[in-house]
């Protein structure tokens, strides 16, 4: 093989490289020979992730240990497949400068991690943070940096200092307190995205910075006309998008935004809306026809569906203004798409009730989802045909996670699975079979033990009791024994009655000798 890409030139070699990821042109070519590290070397604004590929813990050193000789410009990094994977990685960065980082993004990083890794990287021009523990995060945790545009933080207050240069902010936990210091601690803002739930109190006045023209909303229990006087406090705003997510409380404010002329003033006000409404459950019963003709006067194209079988619906937008996309094949329609439409959806919901596949090919026809990594399929019923529809889908796109949730355990589902197994692309490497039947799960195990997807790195699964957890990680950690499994995550439906759901006996098993574990009394996760 390195024969054969020895002869190729180094403008083909080159154009290879752009399709693959840095961490696979690094596992594949780098160090091979003199000239196919120096063409790496070559190579200039590189992104890597450590976020969206499982690696061994050899694979990550080894790849941490080249960054130093090459541009790396952006990192992306979390302990989603290799629980050290941050912690090596901070005693990596402050032995070596990284000088061409630019962009650091951090997922579930605690607050040492966050003080270590920002304090070596000064010239940062873009800093995301996504982190549950932000509560336990003090006033003032950064650093300044001088040079920093793009942000994206738990809350404002992580800030030191006024920050001029930064032009898009995102603030995951937006406080009353952050809007009222927004126009102070960064003056020249043109792009705001806010996550708000009910506890944000909207003050009478806000001095919003002067240069905001486009603002991104994502609501959570907010009262139309809060979220109306908001708006209307933003002098300049030309781009508006609106994300209503449920929070299956407080449904009466879910019922004002569906009102088309409660939108008219909004839509006179701002240049460009667009809105994603996603409701599983309202106050009043809303029926799709009459709320798509209320919404006439909106010029751009809109599609309203339901999401299951009761009066919920999805009301959005084409093309897509975000990532997740829910299809119910019970209520899709025969609608004509934009094959751009989808070209941003990661996650696809496919629901599949009833056994009604009538526009299933509509589905697999029309709708090319060139980024797709993830497909959560929902359904009762199996039929060889929707086997056959699936398969499709999944062989057309390069998914990389496919979750099942069965609301019926029958034997249909078994057979839909064994057939299936035989046709999963090499690509998956994240299984979740959502399913609290132990014996379905075990039985599925035992007839596929020798073809239950070798490439698997990820097994995500539930049982009932103790009981049944321990009877299904025994078989499990038996089945995926010298397999490429690296994290498995069971949880249970009823706790357990102890803290730690791993068993003395099954600790001393050879199996999790060299394991990293975490366990409650309703879930554990095992690094293998």
């Amino acid at each position: 093989m390195i024969l054969i890409l020895e002869d190729l030139p180094n403008e083909l070699l080159l154009f290879i490289f752009n399709y693959l990821s840095t961490i696979d042109i690094l596992c594949c070519f780098y160090c091979l020979n003199h000239r196919f590290s120096s063409l790496i070397q070559t190579l200039k604004h590189l992104h890597i992730d450590f976020s969206c590929q499982p690696l061994s813990k050899t694979q990550f050193i080894y790849i941490i240990n080249q960054l130093h000789t090459l541009n790396i410009k952006s990192i992306r990094i979390s302990n989603r497949y290799y629980i050290d994977a941050i912690p090596v990685f901070i005693s990596y960065i402050l032995r070596t400068q990284l000088v061409h980082l630019r962009s650091l993004i951090l997922i579930d990083a605690d607050r040492n991690t966050i003080v270590k890794l920002t304090h070596n990287c000064p010239k940062l021009t873009i800093l995301s943070i996504e982190s549950l523990l932000w509560r336990s995060m003090p006033r003032r945790l950064l650093p300044y940096f001088s040079n920093l545009t793009h942000c994206r933080l738990p809350t404002l207050d992580l800030l030191n200092g006024y920050h001029i240069k930064i032009i898009n902010l995102t603030l995951d936990h937006c406080t009353t307190d952050n809007l009222i210091q927004l126009n102070t601690y960064v003056p020249n803002l043109r792009s705001l995205t806010l996550i708000l739930n009910n506890r944000t109190n909207i003050p009478l006045i806000i001095n919003f910075p002067i240069h905001l023209i486009s603002l991104k909303l994502i609501l959570r229990s907010v009262l139309f006309n809060e979220f109306e006087r908001l708006i209307m406090m933003i002098k300049y705003i030309k781009n508006l998008t609106v994300s209503f997510s449920n929070t299956e409380h407080e449904v009466h404010c879910f019922d004002q935004y569906l009102l088309s002329e409660n939108w008219f003033s909004i839509n006179k006000y701002v240049d460009n809306l667009q809105f994603n409404i996603i409701v599983n459950q309202t106050f009043e019963i809303f029926f799709i026809s009459n709320i798509i003709s209320n919404f006439n006067w909106f010029q751009r194209k809109i599609i309203c569906q339901t999401i299951d079988n009761t009066n919920g619906y999805h009301l959005f937008t084409l093309p897509f203004i975000d990532e997740i996309y829910t299809i119910n094949t019970n209520n899709f329609q025969q609608i004509m798409f934009n094959r751009n439409d989808f070209s941003r959806i990661h996650h696809l919901y496919l629901i599949i009730p009833n056994n009604d596949i009538q526009y299933s090919w509509n589905i697999e026809t029309n709708c090319i989802y060139s980024n797709l990594q993830t497909l959560t399929i929902i359904t009762h019923y199996i039929n060889d045909a929707m086997i056959y529809f699936i398969n499709n889908l999944m062989i057309n796109n390069p998914i990389r996670t496919l979750e099942f949730r069965f609301t019926s355990t029958i034997n249909n589902c078994h057979e839909f699975f064994n057939k299936l197994i035989y046709y999963l692309p090499l690509s998956i490497h994240t299984l979740i079979l959502n399913t609290i039947c132990t014996k379905f799960l075990s039985d599925l195990l035992d007839d596929n033990d020798n073809h239950l997807l070798p490439n698997i790195k990820r097994l995500i699964c539930s049982v009932k009791n103790q009981d049944h957890f321990d009877t299904l990680i025994l078989l499990l950690l038996e089945i995926f024994h010298r397999k490429s499994l690296i994290y498995l995550n069971i949880s249970l439906e009823n706790s357990s009655k102890s803290s730690n759901l791993l068993s003395g006996w099954l600790l001393k098993t050879n199996y999790l000798k060299k394991a990293t574990m975490k366990c409650s009394d309703r879930q554990c996760t095992i690094w293998f």
